[in-house]
């Protein structure tokens, strides 16, 4: 059997492809007739990218550091060779509770690999409800490196988890920005990882990092730092920020970075955009070409060194981009399509009328019928409450002219930083990002009917429901299936 399956794949490695059925996974097995092979002395599995040397015999059950139930999910033993027979036992879902077990003999001596399909330090995460909206769920965590996957029943169905030495503290970075794309019918995803190398530079709200391209399995299949910028200030191999990032296809997106320079004779953290297309920067903005933007100081925000901390983009229909800075409590219409970089207009949140105003806001969004969506943190305001805001805003010169809450929380709760929200039709999630109240933190994504009614939560376990809570997430997502 086993020589058969070895020429059919004409590999020198055996792959062992998980099909999801109605029954679970089904469990794949070599057999062999020889039972005089030399024993082997570890298993070299291959799972999502990663590779594992498992010695043998395993005595301790193995975390892994990806796991999906997605069908195109797969293991690979890369030294099946070594191994007399071999069987995976069928699994069905992810879970603290659950365990693949990888039953082998070799040399005529047996044995079992017991696998954790989620590791104990990840969070515990209740759901309650079930999601209507057709998609999944996509998670990430301010000092956690854990992405996450659920569907609309509140089951895992995938994540990647890596801890630290400093897991568990507020000097972890984590892994921010769980995305999906599509790209010529194509599938793939993205997050924002911390690099070690420029940890030094990292301060409050700032990862310096690197974005790391998935496939549709998952696999990695790029790793994105800044380009030089267009001005030669910024060489190759920068770090960039963990805020945002806009995919147009797997060469041409637009990532954003935190640099160190001069303002007005002060060291200040600037915002800087790039651009690239094809390996080449073709449009960059940094925030200190705009000295307004210095002057624009908040009552709310220390603006001394991060003075204007980007945190979301949008390219809009007409080519120009929607940013959001949440230290001026503002949003810009910058020039992209024209290639100046210049501010076309500015809505400065605290300005507004009280129905309408915001601060310390997140993912802003312009929609095609001209309304405006934001997660408002709400840091500014007389008691500082988080609402969701939908604003009717003139595309052309950024006049509100209406709009205001469509998720009153009641006053009963507060995200100090982060967040999102999203618009599907008449319903929406919103991701509730760090919350510092204690007893009253736990909320992750929730999504709700057009009434604005809660139709499905995931929160973290009340046992972790400590102010300032280190399992705090960074922004949770839902993207469709198509």
């Amino acid at each position: 059997m086993k020589r058969q399956l070895i020429r059919l794949k004409e590999i020198t490695t055996v792959l062992f492809t998980i099909v999801a059925v109605t029954t679970g996974l089904i469990a794949c097995s070599l057999d062999d007739d020889t039972s005089d092979n030399a024993p082997a002395t570890e298993m070299r599995l291959y799972v999502n990218g990663d590779r594992y040397r498992i010695p043998l015999p395993a005595t301790e059950a193995i975390n892994l550091k990806s796991l999906s139930t997605d069908n195109k999910e797969y293991f690979r033993i890369e030294n099946a060779n070594a191994f007399n027979s071999i069987r995976v036992s069928p699994f069905t879902e992810i879970a603290k509770d659950k365990q693949i077990e990888i039953a082998y003999t070799t040399g005529g001596q047996s044995g079992v690999i017991r696998i954790n399909t989620l590791p104990a330090g990840v969070p515990d995460i209740v759901a309650e409800g079930k999601g209507v909206i057709p998609g999944h769920f996509y998670l990430s965590f301010i000092f956690q490196r854990l992405i996450m996957k659920y569907d609309n029943d509140g089951k895992i169905t995938y994540y990647r988890y890596e801890p630290t030495t400093k897991a568990g503290t507020f000097t972890e970075n984590g892994y921010w920005d769980f995305k999906k794309h599509v790209f010529d019918g194509k599938t793939y995803y993205s997050y924002h990882a911390p690099d070690d190398k420029f940890a030094n530079r990292a301060f409050t709200g700032y990862n310096p990092g690197m974005r790391i391209l998935l496939d549709e399995n998952y696999i990695p299949v790029d790793t994105i730092h800044a380009l030089a910028s267009l001005d030669g200030y910024l060489p190759d191999g920068e770090p960039i920020d963990g805020h945002d990032f806009y995919f147009f296809s797997p060469k041409h997106y637009i990532l954003s970075a935190y640099i160190n320079r001069e303002v007005d004779g002060k060291q200040l953290s600037v915002a800087y955009l790039q651009e690239v297309d094809n390996g080449k920067v073709v449009f960059d903005w940094w925030s200190n070409d705009h000295t307004e933007m210095a002057t624009w100081t908040s009552t709310t925000f220390d603006t001394g060194y991060d003075y204007v901390h980007f945190n979301s983009i949008q390219v809009l229909p007409d080519g120009n981009l929607l940013c959001s800075f949440r230290h001026l409590s503002s949003l810009l219409k910058i020039d992209r399509a024209g290639g100046t970089g210049n501010i076309i207009w500015r809505i400065a949140g605290e300005t507004l009328p009280e129905d309408q105003a915001f601060s310390g806001q997140h993912y802003a969004t312009l929609h095609d019928d001209g309304t405006l969506t934001l997660f408002d943190n709400g840091n500014g305001h007389a008691k500082p409450v988080t609402r969701i805001l939908r604003l009717n805003v003139d595309p052309a010169t950024g006049n509100v002219t209406g709009g205001g809450n469509i998720l009153n929380s009641g006053g009963d709760y507060f995200s100090q930083a982060c967040g999102s929200l999203q618009m599907f039709g008449n319903r929406f999630t919103v991701g509730w990002g760090w919350s510092i109240e204690e007893g009253n933190n736990t909320r992750l994504i929730t999504e709700h009917d057009a009434d604005g009614k809660e139709v499905f939560g995931l929160r973290r376990s009340q046992d972790d429901s400590k102010p300032n809570s280190t399992n705090a997430s960074y922004r949770c997502v839902k993207y469709s299936d198509n």
